[in-house]
């Protein structure tokens, strides 16, 4: 045989697939009104129990979704504060600067000069107390209070004065 002779083989069909088997009926009764009433109470009981739980799955699915949306609305209110926060700190930086630079001594002696009419002094003497102080101090007149005295004639001693 060569290349370009190609021998051809009859194929064969497929075989036929094996029948099912019959498959055997259980034997037919009769069903007693008893029984009947159980096989529904059954079902009705299995329909209940599961409206039970589609009605609890159901609202506990509700339930996270209103927590999840009462927590979205905390967490935006949350949010507007601190920025307010934010807004009020800048506000109180910017007056307290304000503040700060009212105050200054140059400001204020600028004011002083311009509003008042006030001048700068030519020159600045200072004044000491004549004698020396060492802490002792010339005795109390009569009417006056002793270093050591108590509070209770301290007290009736100021509550004579007008």
């Amino acid at each position: 045989m060569t290349a370009t002779q190609v021998e051809r083989v009859p194929r064969r069909a497929p075989a036929p697939a094996p029948a099912p088997a019959p498959k055997a009926r259980p034997p037919l009764r009769v069903v007693r009104e008893e029984e009947m009433r159980r096989v529904v109470d059954r079902r009705r009981r299995a329909r209940a129990v599961t409206g039970l739980v589609v009605l609890v799955v159901v609202g506990g699915l509700f339930g996270l979704v209103a927590s999840h949306v009462v927590l979205t609305q905390g967490q935006f209110r949350l949010e507007q504060l601190e920025h307010r926060a934010a807004e009020e700190q800048a506000r109180f930086e910017r007056l307290r600067l304000q503040v700060a630079q009212l105050e200054s001594p140059e400001r204020v002696v600028a004011a002083a000069q311009e509003r008042l009419g006030m001048v700068a002094p030519p020159g600045v003497k200072y004044l000491s107390p004549v004698g020396a102080v060492d802490g002792s101090a010339a005795p109390p007149a009569d009417d006056s209070l002793a270093a050591g005295d108590d509070w209770t004639t301290v007290k009736r001693h100021l509550a004579s004065r007008p």
